[in-house]
């Protein structure tokens, strides 16, 4: 069951890096190729380092996850690793409780397009991601805590 336990929690920090690193792509695609997107639609694209900041947030949790699973059957020093995806995924979650207490639930939205990004799907998107960070922060502090707890 330990090793089952260890393998959840290895896919699960697998999943959140792949995530970080798609959300992290394109961005950069976003950036890329925003000019050609104003000029198209006649819009005026802003971009900020939140988004960024969030899916680096989660790469690095997700990755620590990955490597607490992989050491854990073999040093006494997994608990290191833990801790770190715990504190990078508080960090995000706190980031995106400011963002969503200063610009609302389609801060998203807002922080790229404007006035303009105001809409329902950016809602939803803002939405699921903060499932997915609280998810995670869920996750890596349960495991922290049963790691502190078996000393």
């Amino acid at each position: 069951m330990k090793n089952f336990y260890l393998f959840l929690t290895y896919v699960f920090g697998t999943i959140i890096a792949f995530l970080g690193l798609l959300i992290i792509t394109f961005y950069f695609s976003f950036s890329y190729i925003s000019p050609l997107i104003e000029s198209i639609f006649s819009i005026k694209i802003n971009l900020t380092y939140a988004l960024f900041y969030i899916a680096l947030s989660f790469l690095l949790s997700g990755f620590f996850m990955g490597i607490y699973s992989i050491t854990k059957s073999s040093s006494e020093k997994s608990k290191f690793w833990i801790f770190f995806s715990s504190m990078f995924a508080l960090g995000s979650f706190g980031f995106q409780l400011y963002k969503l207490a200063i610009l609302g639930p389609t801060w998203i939205g807002i922080e790229f397009f404007g006035t303009n990004g105001n809409k329902l799907e950016a809602m939803y998107i803002s939405g699921i991601l903060f499932l997915i960070n609280f998810l995670s922060l869920v996750v890596s502090f349960s495991v922290f805590w049963a790691e502190t707890k078996k000393e």
